[in-house]
């Protein structure tokens, strides 16, 4: 295992997939589907190449720390890394973003909270 790979969240492969489905004009729950198969090929990913996440535990209730979902947010980041979009696109989508997901109550993955 390549060192990092167990705290990755954007493999090669996914930034290839997300570089290939980026449209400027893709709508922001369109992007959080997106964000959902991505983390179910990052889980694949994982359990194939045998990456395991670090053994940490939460003091108070002594769970096993995992990785959150792929959200919104870091995918709008991940474009900007991989120089898909510029830095002035990434704040104009991360503001429409802002604004979508307040307007709408949603959280940072695209969902409505459960009540």
């Amino acid at each position: 295992m390549a060192s990092g790979d167990a705290q990755r969240a954007w493999f090669p492969e996914l930034l290839d997939d997300l570089k290939s489905y980026w449209s400027n004009d893709i709508a922001c729950e369109e992007l959080a589907v997106f964000c959902r198969y991505m983390t179910e090929k990052r889980q694949k990913i994982k359990e194939v190449r045998g990456i395991r996440l670090p053994r940490m535990t939460c003091r108070k209730c002594g769970g096993r720390m995992v990785l959150p979902p792929m959200s919104i947010r870091p995918a709008l980041f991940a474009l900007r890394k991989a120089e898909v979009i510029d830095e002035s696109e990434f704040r104009k989508l991360d503001r429409e973003w802002a604004k979508h997901h307040k307007a709408n109550g949603l959280d940072a993955y695209g969902n409505k909270p459960e009540s």
